[in-house]
């Protein structure tokens, strides 16, 4: 029985200090997206920056504020509007999309 009590005492004090960050790293693994996923740098305009929560995730990138998940929270990146047919808009590795509404807006293309 004494065995047992130092046992358990000896296991709950071997937790350590993570620093307070383990919520944090768990809560940025645990995102859904079907684009966009953490350490995404994005392309020289911004677009395809990894963005977790949305509207003030992007506001380092001038060329791309907006975060796809206000649109879509399946989607994690940096973009901007678009017009329909526009090419080379986006910046490198980009592409403009629209929906079925014609909304465009610029998406990685390896989400495409």
């Amino acid at each position: 029985m004494r065995l047992a009590v130092v046992a358990t005492i000896l296991l709950a004090s071997c937790g350590g200090d993570d620093g307070g960050n383990t919520q944090r790293d768990a809560a940025i693994d645990a995102y859904f997206s079907k684009c966009g996923q953490p350490g995404d740098m994005g392309n020289e305009m911004g677009v395809g920056k990894f963005c977790p929560n949305g509207l003030s995730d992007c506001s380092s990138t001038a060329n791309a504020p907006l975060c796809s998940a206000i649109g879509d929270p399946d989607t994690h990146f940096c973009t901007t509007t678009c017009q329909m047919g526009s090419t080379g808009t986006c910046g490198t590795g980009a592409e403009c999309t629209c929906n079925a509404s014609n909304q465009c807006g610029c998406t990685p293309t390896v989400c495409l």
